[in-house]
C-alpha cells in the first residue's frame, strides 16, 4: 500500500503538452469516440481527464516515502509496454528520476484515446482476449396481430378521409 505521505505524479509533473495535444486530436473525433453518443452541453476533455486520474493514482518515485515494491514492479511494466522495451528506455528506468520520466511518457500516452482504447496494447502479458460479446437480436413483429403492416400496394386516398373543403 501506498502511504499519504507520498506525493503523487499530479503533484509534482505532467505532461501537459502532450495532453493537450489529444484532447486537442480528441475534440475534432466524429466517429468511435464516447463523447459521440450524445451532445453534452458542457463536453470536457477526456483526455486530460485520464491524464489527471493517472497522474493521481500513480506514486512518484523520486519521493522517500514512496514504496520500494511500487519502484520494482513499475520498472517490469513499463519495460511490458509494447514498443518501450529498449536499450534505452532500460537504462532510463534504472534511476528513480529516469522512472519518474518513463511514468510520465506512459501518462502521456494513455491520454491518446487511440492507445487507451486498443484492449491488446492495454491488455497485461499473459492475459487472455476478452470474448467479443454477441450481436444482439432484432425481434421480428409478427403480422398475425393484425396490427396494419406496409405492403407494396399504393394507398388510396378517401374523399371522406380528407378534410372537407369549405
Amino acid at each position: 500500500m501506498i502511504p499519504k505521505e507520498c506525493k503523487r505524479l499530479a503533484e509534482v509533473d505532467l505532461p501537459i503538452a502532450e495532453v493537450s495535444k489529444h484532447a486537442a486530436r480528441e475534440k475534432s473525433i466524429r466517429h468511435g469516440h464516447p463523447s459521440t453518443l450524445h451532445l453534452w452541453w458542457a463536453r470536457r476533455p477526456l483526455a486530460a481527464c485520464r491524464a489527471m486520474l493517472l497522474g493521481l493514482l500513480l506514486p512518484d518515485p523520486c519521493d522517500s516515502h514512496c514504496p520500494p515494491d511500487f519502484k520494482a514492479r513499475a520498472r517490469e511494466v513499463v519495460l511490458e509496454v509494447p514498443g518501450w522495451n529498449t536499450r534505452r528506455r532500460q537504462e532510463q528506468v534504472k534511476c528513480d528520476d529516469g522512472l519518474r520520466r518513463a511514468l510520465l511518457d506512459f501518462i502521456g500516452d494513455v491520454a491518446d484515446w487511440d492507445v487507451a482504447n486498443d484492449l491488446r496494447r492495454n491488455r497485461p502479458r499473459g492475459a487472455k482476449e476478452a470474448p467479443a460479446a454477441p450481436a444482439p437480436q432484432r425481434r421480428r413483429r409478427s403480422s398475425s396481430s393484425g396490427a396494419r403492416t406496409r405492403s407494396s400496394e399504393p394507398r388510396i386516398a378517401s374523399a371522406r378521409s380528407s378534410p372537407a373543403s369549405a
